[in-house]
């Protein structure tokens, strides 16, 4: 998990820039939100929405890393492919609900804003399929090093 600091932090940039972004949506949708759809009003307020989409994220590594650390290496990478198809899956729909429904009339910010949190969350998956198991390396060495000194 030590390695994992830069990728927190980058999480964490993201999801500053995508509160930011989905906070400067249209004035139809601040409107919409404000009267019919109250239970979104978190999306108005840019610190709010970092820390909802940070939760999250903060929840998919914490996924993975307890994945990786309770399984084999090769489970842990097939629950991270899993989880990196729901979220191309994820964006896929996104758009597709931006560019079919009245969502399309919110501004490409707020477009975006949910973009990145995808995109977020690919790289989070990606970071680890791309890990490679040091304990077994270790492991391994440390059995070498038993075995010169016998």
């Amino acid at each position: 998990m030590k390695k994992s600091t830069s990728l927190l932090l980058f999480q964490a940039l993201l999801a500053v820039v995508s509160g930011i972004l989905i906070t400067q949506m249209s004035f139809l949708g601040r409107v919409g939100i404000h009267t019919m759809y109250r239970q979104f009003l978190i999306f108005r307020s840019w610190w709010k929405t970092a820390l909802l989409l940070f939760f999250v994220q903060c929840l998919i590594i914490g996924l993975l890393w307890t994945i990786q650390k309770m399984t084999t290496l090769s489970i842990a990478k097939k629950a991270a492919w899993v989880l990196l198809i729901i979220g191309i899956i994820g964006f896929g729909a996104t758009y597709w609900d931006f560019s079919t429904t009245m969502h399309k009339v919110m501004k490409a910010k707020f477009h975006f804003g949910f973009y990145l949190f995808w995109i977020g969350w690919w790289v989070s998956c990606l970071y680890f399929i791309s890990i490679k198991n040091e304990d077994k390396i270790a492991t391994y060495k440390e059995l070498e090093e038993k075995n010169d000194y016998s």
